[in-house]
């Protein structure tokens, strides 16, 4: 059967149903306000995730892994975050809602665990290239996380559609944002943008997300070039493990703009890498079971 021209979504309905998606947990917002303060203090950040058992349970999971060599030794919440670190807590908490929450509202297009890697993958990246690049390091990993999560988004919400869209893409030999403007009117950079709004993060983040595929003109390099090339060296890291990964093309002007990361790459590759098994370990500690 040949498959449809076009299935537009509308467009006021499709913000309207992003908006009525949950809120971020109330411990997470609390503790992302802790983390933005200048001088915090560790006792109210660990009363704070002891709220929350499964954050808890994975703050220290993470404290005591292999990579920080205190495998077994770290026995409470206080102890781990001194080891972690701040910023890497705010985003280790950050990424295991996310995890959690979309678990639960995923549709059938996507391979969730296939998702959940790329995105691991990408967030570790842009924390990479952050840090070679001078610029913010927890706002990268934030941006990169959530730059496909508009993907997870109309999977949920409009399964049916976002099925024929990557069948669209398969039999056209297209890329997945050329098939979802093409049939649904609508990209997964902009849906994405709009649950990061309704969430309240901040405008670079927003931006990031909704631009990651086509960087803006910047006399700077950005916190968007920083998650467009962190999602192309993702998919070319092949850490996602998908079959026949296809990298997207890199922006030639943002790729110029990144050019005192481009030096450390030889060095930044294996880094990666580990980090991502890491955290991945952590995050997705199963694979999913084929239906």
């Amino acid at each position: 059967m040949k498959l449809p021209t076009a299935l537009p979504l509308d467009r006021a309905h499709c913000i309207q149903q992003v908006r009525a998606l949950p809120s971020l947990p109330a411990v997470v917002v609390q503790l992302m306000s802790l983390l933005q303060q200048q001088d915090v203090n560790l006792d109210p950040i660990a009363e704070t995730l002891s709220l929350d058992q499964a954050l808890a349970a994975k703050v220290l999971q993470l404290a005591n892994s292999p990579f920080y060599g205190m495998s077994g030794r770290i026995t409470s919440i206080r102890d781990g975050i001194n080891i972690l670190g701040l910023r890497p807590v705010g985003t280790l908490v950050l990424a295991a809602v996310l995890t959690m929450q979309f678990d639960q509202m995923h549709g059938k297009a996507l391979h969730l665990d296939e998702f959940w890697r790329h995105s691991i993958a990408s967030a570790v990246t842009a924390r990479a290239l952050a840090e070679c690049q001078g610029l913010d390091e927890a706002s990268a990993f934030t941006a990169g996380l959530l730059h496909d999560v508009g993907l997870l988004v109309l999977d949920s919400l409009y399964p049916v559609e976002m099925a024929q869209a990557l069948a669209w893409a398969t039999e056209h030999d297209a890329p997945h944002l050329q098939a979802e403007q093409t049939l649904l009117g609508v990209s997964h950079a902009e849906v994405g943008a709009w649950l990061a709004q309704h969430w309240h993060f901040a405008p670079e983040v927003v931006e990031a997300i909704a631009r990651h595929h086509n960087p803006p003109d910047s006399a700077q390099p950005s916190l968007t070039d920083l998650v467009h090339a962190a999602n192309a060296l993702a998919h070319a890291l092949d850490l996602a493990g998908v079959a026949q990964e296809v990298v997207p093309a890199l922006q030639p002007q943002a790729w110029e703009r990144l050019a005192p990361m481009r030096a450390q790459l030889p060095r930044l590759l294996p880094r990666i890498e580990q980090e991502f098994e890491q955290l991945r370990a952590i995050l997705r500690p199963t694979e999913e079971t084929p239906a």
